[in-house]
């Protein structure tokens, strides 16, 4: 299931020189599966034709011309009736005042008063009419409904440089599905492991894998986007932490070898209610790493290794009481039996394993396995995004944490009757 799957986005799109990039945004709005309904400004269609975001929506824009010519007095409630979501990019100096003092003079305004469910603004505009004590004022007067997406530092249309630029789309988007998704982990930390970890053989050669830490960065995304704090440990990457959204927080802690995350996610877990255990850990070492690089005349045939600890076995006293989920990367062909009994073994809730073979997997943006629960069932996931498997698997989490957390209510209950 995509991520916007049956929400109803009303997009209101106002006049400023960032119009146009409103466009990119309505197009990855229905990538992930929203109903767009773009809605533009008068001075908006002096910038960007309502023909774009048609041909990229699938739905009629709304703009004053067709809204009141329409005869329809209560078109503005037919169009805000249903809506999950109203964002207005950009969102001008001018329609902010409107909003915060309730007019309702144009087919955007209209529908804003008419509608009652969340607004998410992004403003763009120059930084002096940013920074206006009018603006200020206007924007700490918004109803509790509306929430902004300041603007960042950078280049502007004036070619000063400063803040009114219209944010990253990316950024927008997190917002919009932080905004639409139920927030099931609010209050709860959460412990997230990524990427690979690295064992040096001397300063320039090390024992790795292929992990790129794709599926715990999209555990982290999918936490912060039901509420979740997140403490993300990871290995060595080539990928950029999640930026921060919503009220969740996220803190990242970086690392190396598997004793460095063991140390960290040892230290992460400190008030946490939940492991992922992503990372592919290198299960072994070189025995006796050289502090200076090797001569490659003078390199090993034979390199002598010694194990590195299981991470999850050696924090299972930890984990009691914390719902554990754990990963394995198999290459054989029954996944559940082996799944199984490494779920046994690690002592998880739930494992997801998948084959690897002929590197699969690794540093693709799509996953798909077997998750084997603690309760025996085996639960095949089909390919997906890894940002929904992670959807997924989260569903089962906060199952298993309500359970636990009832658990823990009614015992507490029994204990004070007793």
């Amino acid at each position: 299931m995509q991520l916007l799957e049956g929400k109803k986005v009303i997009l209101g799109v106002t006049g400023g020189v960032s119009a146009y990039k409103a466009c990119f945004l309505a197009r990855e709005l229905v990538k992930l599966g929203a109903q767009v309904v773009p809605c533009l400004t008068e001075n908006a269609c002096r910038f960007v034709s309502p023909l774009q975001f048609e041909a990229l929506t699938q739905s009629a824009a709304l703009t004053d011309a067709s809204f009141f010519s329409s005869g329809a007095h209560i078109a503005h409630v037919e169009a805000a009736r249903g809506a999950d979501l109203l964002v207005i990019a950009p969102a001008t100096a001018n329609t902010i005042a409107k909003c915060a003092l309730g007019l309702a003079d144009n087919c955007l305004t209209t529908i804003v008063l008419a509608s009652r469910c969340p607004v998410l603004l992004v403003p763009a505009m120059h930084e002096a009419m940013w920074e206006q004590e009018q603006t200020q004022r206007n924007l700490r007067a918004l109803p509790a409904r509306f929430r902004v997406i300041e603007p960042e530092f950078g280049e502007l249309a004036s070619h000063d440089v400063g803040v009114g630029r219209f944010p990253e789309v990316s950024r927008i988007v997190d917002e919009v599905i932080y905004t639409l998704s139920k927030k099931d982990f609010e209050g709860t930390k959460v412990v997230v492991t990524a990427g690979p970890t690295r064992e040096h053989i001397d300063p320039v050669r090390v024992i790795t894998n292929p992990s790129s830490g794709k599926m715990g960065f999209a555990f982290a995304k999918a936490l912060l986007y039901r509420g979740a704090d997140v403490t993300l440990v990871c290995g060595p990457t080539y990928l950029k932490p999640p930026s921060q959204f919503g009220k969740g927080r996220l803190e990242v802690l970086g690392c190396e070898t598997a004793v460095q995350m063991l140390e960290a996610t040892r230290k992460a877990l400190n008030g946490a209610h939940a492991l992922i255990m992503t990372a592919a850990v290198c299960d072994e070492r070189p025995k006796n790493p050289s502090p200076e690089k090797i001569k490659k005349e003078k390199l090993p045939s034979v390199l002598e290794l010694e194990r590195n600890p299981d991470i999850l076995v050696s924090l299972k006293e930890e984990l009691k009481g914390k719902v554990v989920v754990g990963f394995a990367a198999e290459t054989g062909k029954d996944l559940v039996s082996l799944g199984t009994k490494k779920l046994r073994t690690k002592g998880c809730d739930i494992l997801f394993v998948n084959n690897v073979a002929e590197g699969r997997g690794f540093g693709e943006d799509e996953n798909e396995g077997i998750l084997v629960k603690k309760d025996g069932q085996a639960i095949k996931v089909e390919r997906r995004s890894k940002l929904e498997v992670a959807q997924v698997i989260l569903d089962m989490v906060a199952d298993l944490l309500h359970q636990e957390s009832r658990t823990q209510y009614f015992g507490s209950v029994r204990s004070e009757r007793c």
